[in-house]
């Protein structure tokens, strides 16, 4: 891309990161959490954007609960940091940062990405975003895709077609989080990528999108550009993701092939792939004791001491007033556990 001062960054960071509880809380999602190091994920993020992202082209949209602990965090302006009156998915947040930033510079061109990832290197993550802004200079609606290491159930992929330039491809379909059985299919079939979410385009390009796909919501996105009030309807609009609203629908979608290492942090067993273990497979944070443990997360704070004897592929996690104790295989009913602790009252 010619010019970097056209290029601008908006960080989704709307998320609630139930299935990191009991270190993940309604007031401390996923985003704000050290979960690799001492800075929070979505700090890394930032990070990871500096230098090719100025820190006023960066603006971050999020819960309005979590405005001033993020304005707080983060090295940017503070009036970069928007707070949504509500929750409605990423299409609507999607429709708001392209308000937000066809405000500023109606010919930029924008990255979106989530707040919570793990990206390795920075330099490879940079270059291949600028590679994907030379493609929506174009006119494409561009979205990251990585090439699966396993088959993965958790994640949406998507079916790749034709090479249109190094690295970049015509989508075919995207594909919902499948079952096993079709996500060894996938693998094995070979032109299917993870679907990464993070997407970069033309103001105008997503704009158009918009327009053609969701009219109601490319209403939206022209009166809060014109009048940067978006408080007053914001709630009105649509439950409806960016993958349903338009990437599905759209003819003019590239995915572009991820050269990075990355990961979504999506559990508390995916630290054990990002952290040191011991020699025998533990992943260990804080004061622990371990004997005749195999395979576990075993992380504590607040200085507590645990304790753990005869344990295999088992998490413990202990944060603040909480403690988790489960199968590494039964860690996916961490929302129905949440849900039993909000009913009796115990959070």
């Amino acid at each position: 891309m010619d010019d970097i001062s056209k290029l601008y960054a908006v960080i989704m960071a709307g998320g609630r990161g139930e299935r990191f509880w009991p270190a993940g809380r309604y007031s401390r999602p996923k985003q704000l959490l050290p979960l690799l190091s001492e800075r929070s994920m979505i700090e890394e993020t930032v990070q990871r954007l500096f230098p090719l992202i100025a820190p006023e082209r960066l603006l971050v949209v999020t819960n309005r609960e979590f405005v001033t602990k993020i304005r707080e965090l983060l090295p940017i302006p503070a009036e970069n940091v928007i707070g949504e009156p509500v929750g409605r998915d990423t299409a609507p947040c999607v429709a708001l940062a392209a308000a937000l930033v066809k405000r500023r510079d109606p010919e930029a061109t924008m990255v979106l990405l989530p707040a919570d990832h793990v990206i390795h290197p920075a330099r490879l993550f940079q270059e291949t975003l600028c590679a994907a802004a030379e493609q929506a200079q174009a006119g494409a609606l561009v979205t990251l895709g990585v090439a699966p290491g396993y088959a993965a159930t958790g994640y949406g992929y998507i079916h790749i077609g034709d090479m249109v330039a190094p690295g970049f491809y015509k989508v075919l379909e995207f594909r919902e989080k499948p079952d096993a059985v079709t996500a060894e299919q996938f693998v094995r079939d070979g032109s299917y990528k993870w679907n990464s979410g993070i997407f970069v385009w033309r103001v105008d390009a997503i704009c158009r999108a918009f327009q053609v796909h969701q009219p109601e919501l490319a209403e939206k996105i022209e009166r809060w550009a014109g009048t940067g009030d978006f408080e007053s309807d914001f709630a009105a609009c649509p439950r409806i993701s960016i993958d349903y609203a338009i990437m599905e629908k759209a003819e003019n979608v590239l995915v572009g092939s991820a050269p990075f290492d990355w990961n979504d942090i999506g559990s508390w067993s995916a630290l054990r792939s990002l952290l040191p273990a011991d020699e025998y497979g533990n992943t260990i944070r804080g004061r622990i004791a371990a004997l005749d443990a195999e395979g576990c997360v075993l992380l504590g704070d607040d200085g507590m001491q645990i304790g753990v004897i005869g344990v295999r592929n088992l998490a413990v996690v202990q944060s603040g007033n909480g403690i988790l104790v489960c199968p590494l295989s039964e860690e996916q009913r961490i929302k129905e556990l949440i849900r039993q602790i909000k009913e009796e009252s115990y959070r």
